[in-house]
Order: C-alpha cells, then structure tokens, then sequence
C-alpha cells in the first residue's frame, strides 16, 4: 500500500477508520514501531502518540514543531 501525503492526512480525519485500515495492511502490521502506533491510537493514547512522533522528528533532524505548524495548516485546508 503506497500512501502519499496528502491521502495519509485524509485518512487521518476519522482515526477508528484509519486504524482499521491499517490493521488490515499486512505490510504495515510487520512494523513494530506501526503497529504500536496503532495500538495507542486504539486506546486514544495521544500523549504517547506525540511523543513518538516527536521522537521521530528528532531522529530525522525534523523540527517537530514545525512539523505540527505544517500538518495543521494542511488539515485546514479543503
């Protein structure tokens, strides 16, 4: 399943769809940090879910909050 951007933000507006979505992606279930994700994302951990995406960024050289200044603005647009 190859998922770009701006699909993955769609999907992202309704979680319990999401997460059954990716539940059923084989692939993605064979990822450990994936599947954990969507395991806090079952239970509605998002404090856990930030601090992975967060860690995320760090190890990338990503700027989380800038991060998260870019996914806001492109969930508020149509």
């Amino acid at each position: 399943m190859n998922i770009n951007l701006m699909q993955l933000m769609q999907m992202m507006k309704n979680p319990q769809h999401f997460a059954q979505q990716m539940i059923n992606n084989s692939q993605v279930m064979q990822n450990p940090m994936a599947k954990n994700a969507i395991e806090l994302l079952q239970k509605g951990d998002m404090h856990e879910i930030e601090t992975m995406a967060r860690n995320l960024c760090k190890e990338k050289g990503i700027d989380p909050e800038q991060a998260i200044n870019q996914l806001k603005m492109q969930f508020n647009q149509k």
